[in-house]
């Protein structure tokens, strides 16, 4: 029985509270009305249009492995007719394409990411096609001179992994036309 009466007590107590809370609602409308009534108009985003994105971590064929996320973002806005239509520092989803560890024999290592989306200023999701390969320094020539000069050891030269630090840019292409609503 006690808990009842602590719950009406608690209902009667926050009554005025509610009382207060029902009256907002009556200017919500008016609020939803003015941005319901907010002016936007559409800007084309032609197939093509070049930016650079930057990583955000540091990658390396080391560690990296296929279909790894690899964090981007934009390096700059991307404007169209005086509206800005991408946002500097907008998210861009990117992923390990294809990866070799650098091994013996002087042979480098490789990395290529593949750059897939981001999004507009409406909330669109804009694909993206970029590819941004790179292969480390090759130490061939070093392991066959190495071969000759000292036999099978030479085989043991080690080439390079490649290494993108963070902030690394990659320039990139709309991949469609997308039409962006934008507030005038």
């Amino acid at each position: 029985m006690r808990p009842v009466h602590l719950l009406s007590g608690l209902v009667f107590a926050a009554s005025p509270l509610l009382a207060q809370v029902v009256a907002v609602p009556v200017v919500v409308p008016a609020v939803i009305a003015t941005i319901a009534t907010t002016v936007t108009r559409d800007v084309v985003l032609p197939e093509g249009t070049e930016f650079s994105v930057v990583t955000v971590d540091e990658m390396t064929s080391k560690t990296a492995n296929k279909d790894d996320i690899a964090p981007m973002k934009t390096d700059e806005a991307v404007i169209v007719g005086n509206q800005v239509v991408i946002p500097k520092g907008t998210f861009v989803r990117a992923s390990v394409a294809d990866v070799k560890r650098a091994g013996h024999f002087g042979h480098a290592g490789t990395l290529s990411l593949k750059v897939e989306s981001t999004t507009a200023t409406d909330g669109q999701k804009i694909p993206l096609r970029a590819s941004k390969s790179s292969a480390g320094d090759s130490h061939m020539g070093a392991t066959v001179a190495l071969t000759v000069l000292f036999g099978p050891l030479g085989l043991l030269k080690h080439g390079n992994d490649v290494k993108y630090p963070a902030g690394t840019k990659v320039t990139v292409y709309t991949d469609q036309q997308i039409t962006i609503k934008v507030a005038q």
